[in-house]
């Protein structure tokens, strides 16, 4: 694809962790030391059963519904609680209205957006895994096209408002914000694997569209993540549901049906952008 050209600048120190963080994706692999099956053997009986809700991003909740409706979740080696867990499917932005136990956003970038009275989500929620899953972002170029010679700073692509979309505050927090990252411009847009997925299954339904290719090679740019945190103040038996969903995480089961949504295991993640460095971003797109 002909990019617009410009002169490339140094990539910020947040672009440059974003990126290296991408780099980690193809080499990362996780080690499961036990199956959900030989987990649910070790349980007991339940000496403590408690509701556990949690709200997650539409992807990786398509995921949990399926995997705690076979088992998963369940109380794993020296643990006698049990959950009854449901999942609700909640964007990024709305998780307060949710009245959720446990949240896994698409990226730890929702816990450090601000809110309109200055607080971030970050005072509410603590990390009880950094990544749980994880999903290409960049630019997602129209199928069949090459993605060899895309230099991604250099090129115009359409942007959605990051302060509803998690992949375009990434775009932002890495490029900054210029004439070549419009809102809704003609370029490519800037998406993450599933959203291409449901972009393309959307356009076969018969909503039109070009269809897309999920980011990849030189037009990724970064990953989402899908944190697992807890509520502040989470009960002590509500924390050990929430830690009993975690540890089934490492069964063959959950890692499977990751994939058959096209998502990928979690990754090691560095700490994630600051509530300072998400409140510039979100300045300079609302200067523009």
């Amino acid at each position: 694809m002909a990019g617009v050209h410009r002169r490339r600048g140094r990539l910020s120190k947040e672009g440059r962790r974003l990126l290296g963080g991408a780099a980690l994706l193809a080499v990362f692999a996780p080690v499961t030391a036990y199956t959900l099956n030989a987990a649910i053997a070790h349980v007991q009986s339940c000496g403590t059963e408690v509701e556990l809700k949690v709200a997650a991003a539409p992807e990786i909740a398509a995921v949990l519904d399926e995997f705690i409706a076979a088992g998963g979740g369940a109380p794993s080696r020296g643990s006698d609680v049990c959950a009854d867990i449901t999942v609700e499917a909640v964007a990024g932005n709305a998780v307060q209205d949710s009245g959720a136990d446990v949240w896994i956003p698409e990226t730890g970038l929702w816990r450090n957006l601000p809110g309109p009275d200055g607080t971030a989500p970050a005072d509410q929620w603590e990390v009880l895994q950094d990544s749980t899953a994880s999903s290409a972002v960049g630019v997602a170029l129209p199928e069949g096209e090459s993605t060899d010679q895309i230099l991604p700073d250099e090129t115009v692509v359409a942007l959605q408002d990051p302060h509803r979309h998690a992949a375009s505050l990434m775009w932002i927090i890495i490029f900054g914000v210029d004439e070549y990252t419009p809102e809704g411009g003609d370029g490519p847009p800037v998406m993450s694997a599933p959203e291409v997925a449901a972009h393309n299954s959307a356009a076969d339904d018969g909503a039109g569209g070009t269809t897309l290719q999920a980011p990849a090679g030189a037009a990724q740019v970064a990953q989402f993540e899908y944190p697992m945190l807890a509520r502040t103040g989470l009960g002590p038996d509500e924390r050990e549901a929430a830690q009993n969903l975690l540890r089934s995480y490492s069964s063959a089961q959950y890692g499977e049906l990751l994939a058959e949504h096209g998502l990928t295991p979690g990754i090691p993640q560095p700490a994630p952008s600051s509530t300072e460095v998400v409140e510039a971003a979100l300045r300079s797109w609302d200067e523009r």
